[in-house]
């Protein structure tokens, strides 16, 4: 089982192409005109070019953790790996540490539960990594952290009415009536399927914290720089583990997340920072994915605006950054991003599309110091889990609809608008769409598809990552060491590196 927490960019609505939203409406013209700002003469260091795998180090095989087993072996063999950097995931973002404690207890790792729950392994695995010449980096987030199962499945996957990617998931759990999806078929299974094993409590959301200073601190910078068509509107009523009704619905529910966090009023932001420095990681990685909070708190009548998700983003974003500098200033900070999320043509549902286009235009020092400058760590597109399913529209244009086309499209819409940004590859069956339901629309990444995305797309970016370093794949599908392999090739041409593989774990 490796999917637990998976990385994803599951699209529920088609991307729908720009066609029709190409013809911008004047209020997107106000708004890009009262966001222009001017760069500087010094121009920021680009970050060196890297090769990054993904850990799941919640892994099971035959019941069993293997995570912090897989890490090891990973360690023991760094100075070969083909990659230069390793993100280890995931941390839950209501997560509570002291710093100095050195145990994961809280932190919804989820590697071990017995004494320090994996802190020494992990901070010993870390140390070799480095010391074989690899960065580690450590990520919050990630699908399960980021999915509100009963906002996602009213307003997400059902939200757009029945003809829709997902419903079918209504349809199969729910008998096609939303009001039959609850607690007891985990809303109708929408954030994972039953094969995953999961409970309500595996998930959670990015919690708003009012009582910190620090996130008070960023809550300022985004009101006094907000430029959208809504004031920013902060939810610190939907805090994990507490009781809300929804009030478009009357419908009551516990907010997915642990409350440790409010039970100890501590900032889980700088707990992460004080984590990271404690295991001495390079780097935290952001992992936000939090599709429902775009669909429940969109703007406008069709097509919609998120704003609101914008300002959550960067509120978040802009924590980490205050928490690095006042607590370890050379840290580096990198981003997982949705593949449309650089795309900022009319936004129809379903996905993060925008988000950061939007954030980069109204709040470019937060893009700029992921992405250039000493605490780079990168913008890392999900440009995976693709559907080329013409029903929903999922091609962002007619003609576009391979994975490599795909990819190439979604990665020049962030470079279109300055946005520095890495390629993203995985490796396997998708997980979107439904390899179940619509196995036909998938796109895997295949030999032919990695040599064009290598060829065509991977040499205008500094970076690649791939998820995950252990997921398997099949013989019409490319391993973890090939999609490796071709990428260091290409940024790191001649590196002695890009010859290893990564091993198997018996």
């Amino acid at each position: 089982k490796k999917k637990k927490k998976k990385k994803t960019t599951m699209m529920m609505i088609g991307r729908q192409s720009g066609g029709a939203a190409a013809v911008v409406v004047a209020v997107v013209v106000a708004l890009v005109a009262a966001s222009c700002f001017c760069v500087g003469h010094v121009k920021a260091q680009d970050p060196p070019k890297s090769v990054t795998g993904y850990i799941l180090m919640s892994a099971t095989r035959n019941g069993n953790l293997i995570g912090l087993q897989e890490l090891d072996t990973l360690a023991q063999q760094a100075a070969t790996l083909p990659v230069t950097r390793l993100v280890i995931g995931f941390f839950d973002p209501t997560m509570t540490y002291i710093k100095g404690s050195n145990s994961l207890a809280g932190v919804g790792l989820n590697a071990s539960s017995t004494g320090d729950f994996g802190f020494a392994s992990l901070k010993k695995s870390i140390s070799t990594l480095q010391e074989g010449g690899l960065e580690v980096f450590v990520s919050v987030g990630g699908w399960n952290y980021n999915c509100f199962p009963y906002i996602y499945m009213r307003y997400s996957v059902g939200g757009y009415g029945k003809h829709t990617p997902n419903y079918w998931k209504i349809d199969q759990f729910g008998g096609g009536d939303m009001n039959n999806c609850n607690e007891t078929n985990q809303y109708c299974w929408v954030c994972e399927p039953p094969s995953e094993g999961t409970s309500l409590n595996d998930f959670s959301i990015f919690p708003e914290v009012p009582f910190s200073d620090t996130w008070n601190q960023a809550v300022q910078f985004v009101e006094s720089g907000a430029k959208g068509n809504q004031t920013p509107q902060w939810h610190a009523d939907m805090s994990p583990g507490m009781t809300w009704t929804d009030p478009k619905t009357g419908i009551s529910m516990t907010i997915p997340g642990n409350d440790a966090y409010l039970q100890q009023h501590r900032d889980p932001y700088g707990d992460l920072v004080d984590l990271a420095s404690d295991l001495g990681c390079d780097g935290i990685d952001l992992d936000y994915e939090e599709f429902w909070h775009a669909d429940y708190f969109k703007f406008g009548q069709g097509p919609w605006w998120l704003p609101q998700t914008v300002y959550k983003y960067v509120a978040i974003v802009k924590t980490l950054m205050l928490h690095i500098q006042n607590k370890n200033p050379s840290m580096k900070l990198s981003t997982a991003a949705s593949a449309v999320g650089g795309w900022g043509t009319s936004w129809w549902g379903g996905n993060l599309k925008g988000v950061w286009y939007w954030a980069n235009l109204w709040y470019p020092s937060v893009i700029k110091f992921m992405s250039q400058g000493q605490n780079a760590g990168g913008i890392n597109v999900m440009t995976y889990d693709l559907s080329d399913n013409p029903e929903f529209h999922e091609c962002p244009e007619d003609g576009i609809c391979t994975l490599s086309q795909q990819v190439e499209f979604y990665m020049s819409t962030y470079a279109n608008n300055s946005i520095k940004a890495n390629v993203g590859y995985e490796i396997g069956t998708p997980a979107y769409p439904s390899p179940t339901h619509d196995p036909t629309h998938q796109l895997p990444l295949t030999p032919t598809e990695l040599n064009n995305i290598i060829t065509q797309t991977q040499p205008s970016s500094n970076g690649g990552f791939f998820w995950e370093m252990f997921k398997p794949s099949n013989s019409s599908q490319v391993s973890p060491t090939q999609t490796a392999q071709a990428i260091c090739k290409t940024l790191l041409p001649g590196n002695s590196r890009c010859t290893g593989v990564i091993p198997d774990v018996n």
